[in-house]
């Protein structure tokens, strides 16, 4: 029984070990698309979702990763996209608000597959019933017509809304609670610093006018804009310089590609996401 044991472990290790043999190691430059199968052919395309989902990442601290892959190592696309943000950390260790889009290309070798892995923090706001619905009604048909840039984008277009959106309501439910607790003590400090102000004011104002009726003297600035007005007229021109003698402004330095470093922090992933084959 114990020898049975042994051997059971074993080979759960080893089948664990070819699991994690086949995921791609972490790459050095941390971008939310990552592009391992070049299936998306469209550099600007690529530069704008990466900029849409670092801002998405920054504002609300969620990280989406989409990873394509030329092999899944026979491993389902779900369990692929789960031990790929396992092992690369997408999503803070605090919230554990990864996301992963992972896509395989179909070719001569067999069927393409797109798996989805949703880490804790996210499983409430984009359910499996969701996340199996973008897989194939809005995936599926771009891939099959051998548009991959298409169908990840439209994804990633229905799934920022939806983060961005849970985000502003747990913004705006935060703020809520803090004025109930609040109370009214903010408005009577509001009332009362709009009548000191007018205080200030009319006491200004007050001081301002000349006693005893005399008009006000003209203030020593404006007498000093006048002086310089006159000294201007009485310049002799000066000569119109050369064109040729200015000298030339230097070329502007070539524009830096943007660098994203999501900071893959350890994550962690349950059971939530969904598998599609086409």
């Amino acid at each position: 029984m114990k020898l049975f044991k042994i051997v059971f472990i074993a080979i759960a290790l080893m089948a664990g070990g070819v699991g994690m043999a086949q995921v791609p190691e972490k790459p050095a430059q941390q971008a939310p698309i990552v592009d391992l199968a070049g299936i998306i052919n469209n550099d600007s395309l690529v530069a704008a979702l990466n900029a849409q989902l670092d801002s998405l990442s920054k504002k609300t601290q969620n990280q989406i990763v989409v990873v394509t892959v030329k092999d899944m190592g026979g491993l389902d696309p779900k369990e692929f996209a789960t031990t790929l943000g396992q092992q690369w950390g997408i999503g803070g260790k605090a919230l554990n608000n990864g996301f992963v889009i992972a896509v395989k290309p179909k070719d001569e070798n067999g069927s393409g597959k797109i798996g989805f892995a949703t880490g804790y923090g996210l499983e409430g706001v984009l359910p499996d019933v969701f996340c199996k619905r973008l897989q194939t009604e809005y995936m599926v048909p771009h891939f099959k017509e051998g548009d991959y840039a298409a169908g990840i984008k439209a994804a990633i277009d229905e799934i920022v809304p939806v983060v961005l959106n849970e985000y502003n309501e747990a913004q705006a439910l935060a703020g809520d609670t803090k004025k109930k607790e609040g109370g009214t003590g903010n408005g009577w400090f509001i009332i009362a610093g709009i009548i000191g102000v007018i205080a200030l004011f009319a006491l200004l104002r007050k001081r301002s006018k000349p006693a005893g009726g005399a008009p006000a003297q003209e203030p020593q600035a404006s007498k000093l804009k006048e002086e310089t007005r006159k000294e201007e007229k009485n310049e002799p021109e000066e000569p119109e310089e050369d064109p040729d003698d200015e000298p030339q402004d230097p070329e502007p330095p070539a524009p830096k590609k943007p660098t994203y470093k999501y900071g893959y922090g350890g994550g962690d992933f349950g059971g939530g996401g969904a598998s599609t084959e086409f």
